[in-house]
């Protein structure tokens, strides 16, 4: 017997060691905090709606709603909190329930073991009448269920709304009220926030002591504590906003105003806690955006370092340029967030998704960028005609899309162009035909960051330039954005100071209405996009490329050509290779024919060669179209870019290839 008693003991000491961990008494803390801020978060509606109320009988304008709307979001979220400290509350309650099953689950389990072992025991003593009475116990006693109690997850999340202070864009109107009674609903909400502050830390302590002493229940999601901070934090703002409204109607001596002077007078003072700078500043105009800027530097200088993210607005990064400019900062500190709010403004017009430009996604995904590109162009010739180097842009751009998305389709062309070429092109074309898919992933890639490279210079300086004139473009040159990457300083310079004498000429040029200048300013951009912007990571790159780079670059100057009324292709701008033949070679003269192929012999990768065919024939043919018939240029720049790019593709326009690259002349003489 005394066996038993000792390994009774024992045994329960086990028990008592692998116990439930979890602490009824800080349960109970916490549910009766939870449910504590629960009621007095919901009383506060009654306090803080006749508090609004009151403010509200004689405000009128934006602000009254900014205002009205404030208190709705509070309501909402204050509610939303309560009823988060209520489900928490009752999330526990069940824990608890849980626990205690758990806690008598192993007890009864314990209890049958020492029983169990007490029969083993009398089954050793005596075998046979001791075994006999065991057994029978044991019909009668069966054995606790084993498998453990589940403990629930406890988890509580919530996240306050973000409110919007400023009047956004209604600057011309006007907002009026009582300045006291504004600040009475101020006393009230201060009131009501510090009763919020409490009641959030009461259950803050109440949380780590149950999270500390009841380990067994898991913990899922648990941001409502840093949630309702925010949410006071939120609220702290709002009855900061009004009582500085208040005082702008008190310094003002009226108790009207205009939104913009409210805006202004009271966006130093506003602080958005938790929230981002970004988000907080898409919801003001720039001027207002800026005014904040210009009170947090610190929060300017962190989204010059380290820009916003591209699709970013154009609003948010005016307001940051604005701002910096205002610091008299150097351009070359804000070059990356000048040149973005430029681009951006660019891509707005047209609805280019700047932040999905990837040109790792290859053409067929990014033909809303590409095409957006072109219409970008468009818009920027037929609004301003004298950009003539866009509306050039944007009637050859589509040649260049056809090209992007033909290139999977490369290989099989091949096959089609070969016996259009004289025979010595006959081993490029079956290099062509065996490149495999990570060659023609990379011509699509390398092509997709030239029209990319394209769009984000060319946008930045022409936004410039219609933003401030001349003293945007000086302001790019000071930023560092019109020279070249990867010049050495000579060469650098030589390139800024060619651009900008190419704006000089077109401002001259738009000033004098002298078509002279304007063809050479319009001309000299037309250099800087083929020299400067994609030669050396994009031609350069291509025809570097072994072993198909030379041929692929070939090709590209036999079968493309330019969509320009007047203009040659490569081949007959060199004036091809003609073969005399023949049919009665003894009778003198010629009588038969003559075959001419219009197969280019220099490459249109290399820029000597692409160059003089662009200057001497693209470059003519497009002016020409432009002064003699700007009717029909303006029609063919205005066409429907996606049509056009269909029309460009190689299946579309095979029987025009065929006729471009041979031409047979019969001849009797």
């Amino acid at each position: 017997m005394l066996m038993h008693i000792v390994h009774l003991r024992t045994h329960l000491t086990k028990v008592g060691s692998m116990g439930v961990p979890f602490d009824d008494a800080a349960a109970d803390g916490l549910i009766s905090a939870a449910r504590d801020a629960d009621g007095v978060l919901s009383a506060q509606g009654v306090v803080r709606r006749s508090a609004a109320e009151a403010a509200m009988s004689e405000f009128r304008g934006s602000y009254a709603e900014l205002y009205e709307q404030a208190c709705a979001t509070e309501a909402v979220d204050r509610m939303r909190l309560a009823r988060t400290f209520d489900d928490l509350a009752s999330q526990v309650e069940h824990a608890k329930q849980q626990a205690r099953a758990e806690e008598a689950r192993l007890a009864s389990v314990a209890a049958w073991d020492a029983r169990d072992a007490e029969r083993d025991e009398r089954r050793q003593e005596d075998p046979v009448g001791g075994g006999i009475t065991s057994t029978v116990e044991e019909l009668f006693d069966p054995r606790p269920s084993d498998p453990p109690v589940r403990p629930p997850t406890v988890a509580a999340a919530f996240s306050a709304s973000q409110r919007v202070r400023t009047s956004s864009g209604a600057g011309g109107s006007t907002s009026s009220a009582v300045p006291d009674d504004l600040r009475g609903a101020v006393a009230t909400a201060r009131s009501c926030d510090t009763a919020l502050r409490q009641q959030v830390e009461l259950v803050s302590s109440a949380w780590l002591r149950f999270t500390a002493s009841c380990s067994w229940v898991p913990i899922g999601t648990s941001s409502f504590l840093s949630g309702a901070a925010d949410l006071a934090d939120e609220n702290d703002s709002d009855a900061s906003w009004i009582d500085h409204v208040a005082g702008a109607f008190e310094a003002a001596g009226s108790g009207t105003l205009t939104n913009r002077a409210l805006d202004l007078s009271v966006v130093p003072f506003l602080s958005f806690p938790g929230d981002d700078p970004v988000s907080v500043l898409s919801h003001m105009d720039p001027e207002v955006a800026e005014a904040w800027l210009a009170a947090h530097p610190a929060i300017l200088q962190a989204l010059v370092t380290t820009p916003p993210a591209w699709g970013t607005p154009a609003s948010v990064l005016t307001a940051i340029v604005g701002a910096v400019r205002a610091t008299g900062a150097d351009p070359a500190t804000y070059s990356e967030v000048l040149q973005q709010m430029y681009v951006t403004r660019a891509a707005e017009k047209t609805g280019i998704d700047l932040a999905g430009w990837d040109t790792s996604k290859g053409a067929e995904a990014l033909m809303g960028q590409v095409g957006g590109s072109y219409e970008y162009y468009a818009q920027l010739y037929l609004e301003n005609p004298d950009f003539t180097w866009a509306g050039m842009a944007n009637l050859v751009g589509p040649d260049f899309a056809a090209g992007f998305l033909d290139l999977h389709s490369f290989r099989d062309h091949i096959g089609v162009i070969a016996p259009l070429v004289p025979p010595e092109y006959r081993p490029a074309t079956d290099v062509l035909a065996g490149m495999s898919d990570d060659e023609i992933a990379f011509y699509e890639t390398t092509f997709l960051d030239m029209q990319k490279d394209i769009f984000f210079d060319a946008s930045t300086m022409h936004e410039a330039y219609l933003a401030d004139g001349m003293a945007g473009i000086e302001e790019l040159r000071a930023a560092g954005l019109l020279a070249p990457e990867g010049y050495d300083q000579r060469d650098s310079q030589l390139a800024e100071n060619t651009v900008v004498r190419a704006w000089q000429d077109i401002d001259a040029g738009i000033a004098s209405g002298d078509d002279a200048l304007l063809d050479r300013g319009n001309a000299a951009l037309l250099y800087r996009e083929q020299h400067d912007t994609i030669q050396p990571s994009g031609y350069d790159a291509m025809l570097d490329h072994g072993p198909t780079g030379p041929a692929f670059t070939q090709m590209l100057g036999i079968v493309g050509d330019a969509s320009i009324p007047g203009a040659k292709t490569l081949g007959q701008y060199e004036g091809g290779v003609s073969v005399p033949v023949d049919y009665v070679p003894l009778v003198p003269g010629v009588q038969g024919q003559t075959e001419t192929w219009y197969v280019p012999t220099g490459n249109i990768a290399d820029f000597e060669v692409r160059w003089d065919y662009i200057a001497n024939d693209t470059l003519p043919a497009w002016q020409d179209l432009v002064h003699d018939d700007p009717d029909r240029a303006r029609a063919l720049v205005g066409a429907s870019v996606p049509e056009r790019i269909e029309d460009r593709r190689l299946d579309a326009r095979w029987p025009e290839l065929v006729d471009d690259l041979h031409d047979t002349e019969f001849t009797w003489e």
